[in-house]
C-alpha cells in the first residue's frame, strides 16, 4: 500500500472542512501575489491557504519537493486527481505544528 492510499483512508472531509476553517482570519493576511502564484501552480484554494499560513511563501517550493513522509514524492505529484488532493489533505492535517 503506498503513502498516497494511507493518507486517502484516513482522508474526512468534515475534519478537513473544519480545519480549513481555522485559517480564515490568517489568510486574509497573505500576500494576494503568493496566493496567485499557488493558484498558478494549481495548487487547490482550500490547501493554498492552509500551506500559505503555515509556510510562507515557502509553500511554493515545496510542492515541488520530494518529501519522505509523502513516499519520496512531492506534494505537486499528488494533485491533479481528487484521490491524490484528499490523500495531501490528510497528510498536511497530520504535519506537525
Amino acid at each position: 500500500m503506498s503513502m498516497k492510499d494511507i493518507f486517502l483512508a484516513e482522508f474526512k472531509q468534515e475534519n478537513w472542512d473544519s480545519f480549513v476553517v481555522s485559517f480564515t482570519d490568517r489568510y486574509l493576511e497573505v500576500d494576494p501575489k503568493l496566493v496567485e502564484s499557488a493558484k498558478q501552480k494549481g495548487i487547490p484554494a482550500d490547501i493554498c491557504q492552509v500551506l500559505l499560513c503555515e509556510m510562507g511563501e515557502y509553500a511554493l517550493s515545496w510542492v515541488n519537493k520530494k518529501v519522505p513522509a509523502l513516499g519520496d514524492q512531492s506534494p505537486a505529484s499528488y494533485l491533479g486527481h481528487k484521490d491524490g488532493e484528499n490523500a495531501l489533505r490528510a497528510a498536511i492535517m497530520q504535519m506537525p505544528r
